[in-house]
């Protein structure tokens, strides 16, 4: 059978009996008569979200209504069984109408047997509603199990999720601070081409502070070489064209699912370099900004060490990398 949610509440129905006895209630401590009664509320939409079927759902709803009109019921008799006339009880809606009980008239031994009145009735009460909460007692232990049954899970769900959470954060990390990365341009106006250098290639040279190929520069992390991506296009007159080699893409995921982490290259870089980078043919480029629009302040990076959730970009991308320098 189909499942579907609802929501439970664990209402604690007090009975209020010196209340309901008024002055003629006599209290008989050989009674036990329980101050409350607990019952699960079925309320759909409300409450603790629960799954159950429809046919759960309506038999759980009838044993709480059927609990809460016996203890209506007992209650209205031990209300007149008090001397009261007027009464209407009803736990199921919380709505209810009677009239106070007066003090009984003070005829000789009026106290004697208001006390034995009050304790028969007492007595019948207990009675009722311990009846009441032994039909019911079933269906609230059904209750209590799927409840701690579903916490337990929601709580093993949340903590698999901070695990997964951490280890993505960690393999982001782990992976950003290899000194892997290199980029060249012919000159200025050129493609910007960037590569891994622990992948085989045909060119190992690198590029110098202004952009021709040297021999020296060191391999980059990939924080600094969004750092160094940006610088580029601050100092652009057009947007930087920049085209990753498809291999260092295709080697990036594949270190991060060696780990268990599913990235598409792209969100690995935004995860990395944040927000102010566009998709562009080739992979992720900086914003550009053309230069009478540039403020005076010195363009940021990136903020700190990327971001902490487990979301990304949902959209793929294509390769039209190249094979090496």
């Amino acid at each position: 059978m189909t499942a579907k949610w609802t929501g439970v509440w664990l209402e604690n129905v007090r009975l209020d009996v010196a209340g309901i006895g008024g002055a003629a209630f006599r209290p008989d401590p050989s009674a036990a008569l329980p101050e409350r009664v607990e019952v699960y509320r079925v309320l759909d939409g409300r409450g603790e979200p629960l799954p159950c079927t429809p046919a759960e759902h309506e038999r759980w709803e009838l044993a709480a209504v059927a609990c809460l009109g016996r203890l209506s019921r007992a209650l209205e008799d031990f209300y007149r069984a008090h001397g009261g006339t007027t009464v209407e009880i009803d736990l199921v809606t919380g709505r209810g109408i009677r009239y106070g009980i007066g003090r009984p008239r003070r005829w000789p031994g009026w106290e004697r047997r208001a006390a034995e009145r009050s304790a028969r009735a007492q007595h019948v009460l207990a009675l009722e509603v311990g009846r009441a909460v032994e039909e019911y007692r079933p269906v609230r232990a059904e209750i209590a199990l799927r409840v701690a049954e579903e916490r337990a899970a929601r709580r093993a769900a949340t903590e698999a999720e901070q695990r997964a959470a951490r280890h993505r954060r960690t393999v982001l990390d782990e992976l950003a601070l290899r000194r892997v990365w290199h980029h060249r341009s012919a000159g200025p106006g050129e493609p910007v081409l960037v590569r891994r250098v622990d992948l085989p290639g045909p060119d190992t040279a690198t590029a110098g502070s202004d952009g021709s190929l040297t021999d020296d520069q060191e391999p980059m992390t990939a924080r600094e070489l969004a750092d160094a991506l940006n610088a580029l296009a601050v100092r652009a007159e057009s947007p930087v064209d920049i085209r990753w080699d498809e291999r260092a893409r295709a080697a990036t995921e594949a270190d991060c699912l060696t780990r268990e982490v599913r990235l598409t290259f792209l969100e690995w870089w935004h995860d990395l370099a944040g927000p102010g980078w566009r998709t562009g043919p080739d992979g992720p480029a900086p914003a550009f900004v053309p230069p009478g629009q540039r403020s005076s302040a010195p363009r940021s990076g990136f903020g700190g060490t990327g971001m902490g959730g487990t979301g990304g970009f949902s959209g793929g991308h294509s390769y039209g990398g190249f094979g090496g320098y």
